[in-house]
């Protein structure tokens, strides 16, 4: 299976008015969406998408998408564009994709996607960032201001094979937020490390956990 990623370039129309614009822009979406199914490929994404090739060789379809979307007056970015082996594994946009056997049957190969490393430091960082060193806040307002990134990141990520990386996005929440009430209770012991999870979901953490469409 080969792929390739494109970036396009929409040229400037004489519509007027910003709703306007956001109409025609919407229409040639759908548009590309359609050539996309035709040519039998993926859409995942707007103006950055990755068409995924199953049959055969990209350079097949890329004359085909140049000149439908010419019709459209959308061209692509050739600097940004590059055709790769999805057996090669690619990072587009937060996500890694990798081309291996199915866990149901070795003899089928499959192009399963996860979050990249550079998106599992990326919330890990914010993570950290939202529970901070400031021990005077409540749990309830650290939850508060977490949560919605919780949310929105599993959200970005729901469609994935990433079930393994949303449990160890729960697991690194959990013991940053146990640290943070350690030293706000200023308890040393280590039977205070044994916060269970039950808790947490209790007093309203959002858990990654169970969000996902797909399993890895």
């Amino acid at each position: 299976m080969a792929s390739f990623q494109l970036r396009l370039r929409a040229l400037p129309t004489d519509v007027g008015g910003s709703r306007s614009r956001q109409a025609v822009q919407h229409f040639r979406l759908c548009q590309v969406r359609r050539i996309a199914e035709r040519l039998q490929g993926r859409l995942r994404y707007a103006d950055d998408l990755v068409v995924l090739c199953r049959w055969k060789p990209p350079e097949v379809y890329m004359p085909k998408l140049r000149q439908f979307l010419a019709r459209l007056r959308v061209t692509v970015n050739e600097d940004k564009t590059r055709v790769v082996d999805a057996q090669d594994n690619f990072d587009f946009l937060g996500v890694h994709f990798r081309k291996q056997p199915s866990r149901r049957d070795a003899r089928r190969w499959f192009c399963y996607c996860w979050p990249s490393q550079k998106s599992m430091q990326r919330i890990r960082d914010k993570v950290k960032a939202a529970i901070g060193r400031d021990n005077r806040p409540s749990v309830q307002e650290k939850l508060e201001r977490l949560n919605p990134i919780l949310r929105g990141w599993s959200a970005y990520f729901g469609w994935l094979n990433s079930a393994r990386h949303f449990r160890k996005v729960d697991q690194y929440v959990t013991w940053k937020l146990r640290r943070w009430l350690q030293a706000k209770h200023q308890r040393r012991r280590r039977a205070f490390w044994r916060t269970p999870l039950a808790y947490w979901r209790t007093a309203g953490l959002y858990s990654t956990q169970g969000r996902v469409v797909h399993t890895s």
